[in-house]
């Protein structure tokens, strides 16, 4: 065998390895680079250009800001329901002020999804203080192996149900940032809470037809055709008034007898979150409360 069969046969090894590594690395150097150039990546809160070898979607600057607002989870006070029921119990991970604006827009209006593992760390953190607070109700359900230790009771399952986006927002963005969020926070979760507790994504919630809604539907011109837009200048009781009647469970036997948390990326007043509660306490769920990403000063809810 000559030397040149010899080494076409022979495993690409020592020498011939490293010139093949260097050649690869300095292609994939300069293919970013070229990326770069064509399609320079920006931070979504302040425009500053980011490498695309960054760790993280936002500049030097922006990332620890959105840290610290994201680091403590508070009770948010919403308003009480038109039909007189309790309120549910809502948690924020930060206040709607400062660079949250920025950042969960730019996620749902600019296509930033690579803001996903940064905000749904906050809904994740939301949803764990929540599930702290009401532990004595989750050990009283039905098979719960939290207060069995040492049997071989199943884990309680919470289903973490996202507040819907109409038909006309998920064509424009091609996708429900709220939905996205709690896929997110629910992959989060699962790896940190104890085995006796698992949480699923369950998108259940839709809009109402016309015909079926209640005292607010002679002033939803029609849910898919954009009234969330139409929400926006509207005070707390103008929003509570559009939304009573204008949401449905889609499939109600995955919710009957069922613990969940209602998941959204803001909440401003509450009223979509109430309204949420409402219906999955029609068809039998044990609605412990509202996690969000963010929630509006109330200041800002005038």
């Amino acid at each position: 065998m000559s030397s040149v069969q010899r080494g076409l046969n022979e495993p690409v090894n020592g020498s011939w390895s490293k010139s093949l590594t260097g050649l690869a690395g300095a292609l994939k150097s300069a293919s970013g680079a070229l990326g770069e150039v064509l399609m320079p990546r920006t931070c979504p809160c302040c425009a500053v250009p980011v490498a695309y070898g960054a760790g993280s979607p936002l500049c030097e600057a922006c990332l620890p800001q959105l840290r610290s607002a994201l680091a403590k989870v508070e009770r948010v006070y919403a308003l009480q329901p038109l039909d007189g029921a309790a309120a549910p119990e809502v948690r924020a991970a930060s206040r709607y002020e400062g660079i949250m604006p920025r950042a969960l827009l730019a996620l749902k209006n600019a296509g930033r999804t690579d803001l996903l593992p940064l905000l749904g760390e906050g809904l994740a953190r939301s949803v764990y203080e929540l599930l702290r607070a009401h532990r004595v109700e989750l050990q009283s359900v039905p098979g719960s192996s939290i207060s069995s230790v040492g049997t071989s009771a199943a884990p309680v399952e919470v289903l973490l149900i996202p507040a819907p986006s109409s038909a006309q927002s998920v064509r424009r963005r091609g996708y429900a940032p709220a939905n996205l969020l709690v896929q997110e926070a629910a992959r989060q979760l699962n790896k940190r809470l104890p085995a006796s507790v698992r949480v699923r994504a369950v998108d259940v919630i839709g809009y109402a037809p016309r015909t079926r809604r209640g005292s607010g539907a002679s002033i939803i011109s029609d849910a898919l055709s954009g009234a969330q837009n139409e929400q926006k200048g509207l005070g707390a009781v103008g929003r509570a008034e559009r939304m009573h009647g204008a949401l449905r469970v889609m499939e109600p036997a995955l919710c009957a007898g069922r613990v969940s948390i209602i998941c959204d990326d803001v909440v401003t007043t509450g009223a979509t979150a109430s309204e949420m509660a409402r219906v999955l306490q029609d068809e039998g769920s044990l609605v412990l409360g509202v996690c969000a990403v963010a929630a509006v000063p109330k200041k800002a809810q005038i």
